[in-house]
């Protein structure tokens, strides 16, 4: 029997098992620097107003993600309006809430007519420009004693539409760019 064979293989194996071991821990543990940066827009709560014709929705909005979210945007399918903030920060000294009026008067488009897809958008982007969104959706039910819809938004319910992204684009991004305040 030939004992480099012998030895090779075992030594083969301890170098393979090793920089396996190596590069699944370089991979995660870049997912997690990376993860550490993202935002995630949330609606916390969620309170309604009906004063006679008039429906008011006041989402407070909150990061709840690690990383700072620029040019944030909130818009309601069938509003003629939206909402913009420029950056709204993580949970630090710097944290707050944004509550967002949403004034729906009798004419607005959602409360005429029944929507097709009714939504609520969050959408922003972090540190890199890459964009991320949260979807509630939005349902109306006509309410008898006005001839309007009123209308319901699905808090337990969001679809999140993330930057999904290679290790080695992780990795550049990381890379080229130091961590965030």
């Amino acid at each position: 029997m030939d004992w480099s064979l012998l030895i090779g293989l075992p030594v083969g194996l301890l170098m393979i098992g090793g920089g396996t071991y190596g590069l699944s821990r370089l991979v995660s543990q870049t997912k997690e620097q990376f993860a550490a940066q993202q935002p995630a827009l949330r609606v916390t709560n969620l309170s309604a107003l009906n004063a006679g014709d008039v429906l008011t929705l006041t989402p407070e909005l909150e990061n709840i993600g690690s990383g700072t979210a620029y040019d944030c945007v909130v818009q309601l399918g069938g509003w003629e309006g939206n909402f913009s903030v420029m950056t709204i920060y993580p949970r630090e000294p710097r944290h707050r809430k944004h509550a967002i009026p949403i004034v729906l008067g009798p004419d607005a488009p959602i409360r005429v007519a029944l929507q097709s897809n009714g939504y609520l958008r969050l959408a922003c982007r972090d540190c890199w420009g890459l964009l991320h969104e949260c979807w509630y959706p939005v349902t109306q039910s006509k309410n008898p004693s006005t001839a309007r819809y009123d209308i319901q938004i699905d808090l337990s319910h969001p679809t999140l539409t993330e930057p999904d992204l290679s290790f080695w684009s992780m990795r550049k991004l990381l890379r080229d760019t130091p961590a965030q305040d």
